[in-house]
């Protein structure tokens, strides 16, 4: 074997030695998993109001409604915990972001509005959870955009974050969509406030 080509296996192994053994920092920035971490907190809160609603509503297609947005967040709260898991396992754990605010972050809902969700029933309940989660999902779509127009920018595609960001905006779309086709099916809009 000659020079030349030995020196290009000697390389091309080396290559792929060192890219199997790539740092965490290659797959993500620290902004990727503060919009993981974030993300998981915002998700939690969409639990909350999920358990809240089969003892405040009798109906079956909100009960299953609140059932599959229940299923879809866990699902969405253990992949983005995998893919935290992953990073801090290749030596980037998650940045640190203390969030005591009154709501924690945007597109959350305040104790004062999940306190008065949990009070109510019947038609206000359904409203009020209607109108929350909506702002709720609304909060999540503004994260996403954000992650997905600084991936753009950076021409970055973090592992496993780019396809869930895709995921989330389809999905989360499509729920804005029922739930404010509820509140005026169901008759619960808001009247108009007078100027």
């Amino acid at each position: 074997m000659g020079l030349v080509a030995g020196n290009a296996l000697t390389q091309e192994h080396h290559h792929e030695s060192t890219s199997a053994n790539a740092p965490a920092a290659s797959l993500y920035t620290q902004d990727d998993l503060m919009f993981l971490t974030h993300m998981v907190v915002h998700h939690r809160q969409a639990l909350d109001m999920a358990a809240l609603v089969p003892s405040r509503s009798h109906r079956e297609e909100f009960v299953r409604f609140a059932r599959y947005v229940d299923g879809a967040q866990r699902a969405e709260i253990d992949q983005m915990n995998t893919l935290l898991r992953e990073a801090a396992d290749r030596g980037m754990p998650a940045p640190h972001h203390d969030m005591t605010g009154d709501p924690p972050m945007h597109g959350m809902l305040s104790k004062a509005q999940m306190a008065a969700l949990a009070a109510a029933s019947g038609p206000e309940f359904e409203r009020l959870w209607l109108e929350g989660m909506i702002y709720h999902h609304q909060g999540a779509l503004d994260m996403a955009r954000a992650q997905q127009e600084a991936q753009f920018k950076n021409r970055h595609q973090p592992y496993g974050i780019d396809v869930l960001v895709d995921d989330m905006l389809n999905s989360q779309r499509a729920e804005i969509a029922k739930m404010q086709g509820w509140l005026t099916q169901w008759g619960l809009e808001a009247p108009p406030t007078s100027p």
